[in-house]
Order: C-alpha cells, then sequence, then structure tokens
C-alpha cells in the first residue's frame, strides 16, 4: 500500500486530496504546524499519520516524507515564504526517495503576457504571480524526482461556503452580499475543491509512468459572474443573497477590500473565456475525471453553507 505525503495538511485543498487518497487505499503522511489545535475530521481517520512541523523546516519534512512514494506541494501564498517552503519540501522529500510531485498552482501563472502585464500589476497582483511562477519554476527543474504534475485551480468553491469567505466576499455572512467589482459580461473560472483533490489523488497514484506525468492542468469547470453565483447559493439553501456592484474606492471607504476581489478586477481587464467550455471539456476528455459544477459542489457541502448564512434572511 502506497504511502504520501502531504504539506499544509489543514488546508481546504490538503483536506480533499487526503480524502481521496484515503478513498483508494493509500496512506497519508501529514504535516501540520501544530498538533494541539482542534484538526480537521479526515486528518482523524485510520490511515493517517500525523507529523508536527514547518513546510519551510528541512528537519521535519524529511522526517514526515520517509516511506512516501510521492508528495503534494501545498504551499502558503506569502512571497518569500512560498518559495522557501517550496524548495524546503523538495530538497527533503529528494533525499528521502521520493520518486513523484504534484503541486497546486493558480490560475493563469503559465501565461507570461499576463503575468507580466500592467493589468496584473495595476491589480496589485504581481507579487503574488511571480511567486506562484517561482514554484512552478522550481517543480519543473527538480533534479531527482521521476515526474511531476502541476493543477491550477481559479475561484474555489469553498471561498463561499467556509471561513474562506471573508478574504473574498466579507460581507456574505453578515449582509448575505457578494460584492462585485467586475464589468458587466465579465466572469470568473470556478473550481471544485473536490475536483482538485481527485485530480491530485489521481496523479499522485497514477505513479512516475502514467498519463499524469510531466502534466499541467488548468482545473476551471465553469464561467460565472456573481448574479450566477448568487443565484445558484440561493437555489441550494433557500437564502436570499445578492450580488452587490461596487467600485474598488466604494470598497476601500468601507474597510471591506480583500485580497481575493484584486482577481475580480484582473478578470474586468483579462477575459478568461478560454478557460471554460472546450478547454475543460478537453482536460474532463484526456484524464477521464468529470468536474464538478459550483451548484453540485454547494449542494454537496450545503451544511458548510448554510453555517455562513445563518444570519441571513
Amino acid at each position: 500500500m502506497s504511502t504520501y505525503l502531504i504539506t499544509q495538511a489543514t488546508g481546504g485543498q490538503s483536506g480533499w486530496v487526503i480524502t481521496h487518497l484515503l478513498a483508494a487505499g493509500a496512506k497519508v503522511h501529514a504535516v501540520i504546524r501544530n498538533l494541539n489545535k482542534e484538526l480537521p475530521a479526515v486528518l482523524k481517520s485510520p490511515g493517517v499519520t500525523l507529523f508536527q512541523g514547518e513546510s519551510h523546516n528541512f528537519d521535519d519534512i524529511y522526517k514526515a516524507a520517509q516511506g512516501c512514494q510521492g508528495v503534494f506541494l501545498n504551499t502558503f501564498p506569502r512571497p518569500g515564504l512560498e518559495a522557501q517552503q517550496a524548495k524546503t519540501i523538495l530538497e527533503a522529500a529528494k533525499k528521502a526517495g521520493v520518486e513523484t510531485l504534484v503541486s497546486s498552482s493558480t490560475v493563469g501563472t503559465d501565461d507570461e503576457a499576463l503575468r507580466i502585464s500592467d493589468a496584473v500589476r495595476d491589480c496589485q497582483l504581481d507579487a503574488y504571480y511571480a511567486s506562484k511562477h517561482e514554484v512552478e519554476g522550481l517543480v519543473r527543474g527538480a533534479a531527482g524526482f521521476k515526474a511531476y504534475t502541476i493543477v491550477r485551480p481559479a475561484v474555489i468553491h469553498f471561498d463561499l461556503c467556509t471561513w474562506r469567505h471573508e478574504g473574498n466576499f466579507p460581507r456574505l455572512a453578515s449582509h448575505g452580499e457578494l460584492d462585485d467589482l467586475m464589468t458587466p459580461g465579465s466572469k470568473l473560472p470556478f473550481t471544485d475543491a473536490g475536483d482538485i483533490g481527485k485530480y491530485v489523488a489521481a496523479a499522485l497514484l497514477d505513479g512516475p509512468l502514467g498519463k499524469f506525468a510531466n502534466q499541467e492542468i488548468d482545473l476551471y469547470n465553469e464561467l460565472l459572474d456573481f448574479d450566477e453565483v448568487a443565484a445558484i447559493m440561493n437555489r441550494v439553501s433557500g437564502k436570499h443573497v445578492k450580488a452587490v456592484k461596487r467600485t474598488f474606492e466604494e470598497l476601500q471607504g468601507m474597510g471591506a477590500f480583500v485580497f481575493g476581489q484584486a482577481f475580480h478586477l484582473l478578470t474586468n481587464v483579462q477575459d478568461f473565456s478560454t478557460k471554460g467550455g472546450a478547454a475543460a471539456a478537453a482536460v474532463q476528455s484526456k484524464f477521464g475525471i468529470p468536474f464538478t459544477s459550483l451548484e453540485e459542489g454547494l449542494t454537496r457541502d450545503k451544511a458548510l453553507l448554510m453555517e455562513i448564512l445563518a444570519n441571513v434572511d
């Protein structure tokens, strides 16, 4: 039975990766920062061995990587720290004899024209994208591994139904509002976290000679505007969520501008329409794993959504 190393194991993406690995009969070595904190239920499952440690500490990762065939590289998106974590994890995993690595990046990182554009800089996403680009380069160039896979999700469904909404839609729980900075006609690509788990787990289980080897996969299912998102949330929850058009200056004045909203601004000048439709269909056909719609994902996780919307009529 194969064993896989999962970094940042308390994170939402990692949780879904662990869920699908366990369902396939694999074992997991999960690295977390603090064993004394309340942990997600999946980390208490049989088949999971917990290791307390920091992703930028070589000895911590090397210890956890013993006996592992693959590693899920899930780094914290902070410029400087992110690359340091990636370098440490790769070096420790290589020394431990790990064969394959799978890394989660973000929408558009492979698009050089976008990454270095004035639009990215004006939206204050230049440091973010530079950091993601550096990590992708480290993964591609990592010597000593037999194969790598990079997955690139977009807006993840749990940004609407967990505490993570605070960094994307800070008025959702208190007012039932999705702050909307997008111009008419603009749409964002969405990804289900369960799909991230399915694709990462499949790539790890596939091994270094399978169809996931040395692949870079865009995990965008559908393109939606926030009126469509609100309608989906209302159908699932029976609540009344609404999208409210606001300007950057208005949100700043309200003290309600958060990092995730920078992607709304980017969407106004960057066409992501090529990330859905035929492109999404091609990914599903190639790898044989169907995508999950936002409505399906929120329905599956309705209990979480209802907690967030507890104070919304």
